[in-house]
């Protein structure tokens, strides 16, 4: 049985069966966004804030709640955080990994290889996107996907606008 009441899933049917038909909204109209930041005294933080799957199917959770699937920060080591196919960040706790490998002395582009490689071996008969962006204890920062020309934002102390920078493109 689900948590809503039959009047708040009807229209919760209604507004999904309104938006499926809209032309402008397409399952990739929307997305997940992933913030880390390093204060002046080194303190890190990650945040992930995502719009879900479009359509998705009842009761799915993707990895962006789940510490250390979607998102994991340790002042110690960096951060790393995920958007993509959540399921696949869970199988592998892709933010988790990624800040182990540094912990384990990776630097900050081999640990996101390396991250990338193990989520890119699991069996996914979506052949989803997955992209990661990262920091390490230091401020270096950096990012990977599945698929090339992506790219992703930064601003530091130092700048005044954001950049954007092409991420590592790691093929399956």
């Amino acid at each position: 049985e689900g948590l809503a009441s039959d009047d708040a899933a009807g229209r919760v049917r209604s507004l999904v069966g309104k938006l499926s038909r809209d032309p402008e909204r397409t399952a990739e109209s929307h997305g997940t966004v992933n913030v880390i930041a390093r204060d002046r005294a080194g303190n890190i933080a990650s945040g992930v804030s995502t719009s879900g799957w479009a359509w998705k199917y009842p009761g799915r959770l993707g990895d962006s709640p789940i510490i250390g699937a979607g998102n994991y920060a340790d002042n110690r080591w960096g951060a790393a955080a995920c958007t993509g196919r959540g399921e696949m960040a869970q199988r592998c706790c892709t933010a988790h990994c990624v800040v182990s490998s540094l912990r384990h002395g990776l630097s900050l582009t081999a640990a996101l290889r390396a991250a990338m490689v193990d989520l890119l071996a699991l069996d996914d008969p979506y052949k989803s996107e997955i992209n990661i962006v990262a920091i390490d204890r230091d401020g270096n920062h950096a990012a990977a996907s599945s698929r090339p020309g992506k790219t992703y934002v930064y601003l530091t102390d130092e700048m005044d606008e954001p950049l954007e920078a092409e991420r590592i493109f790691v093929a399956s």
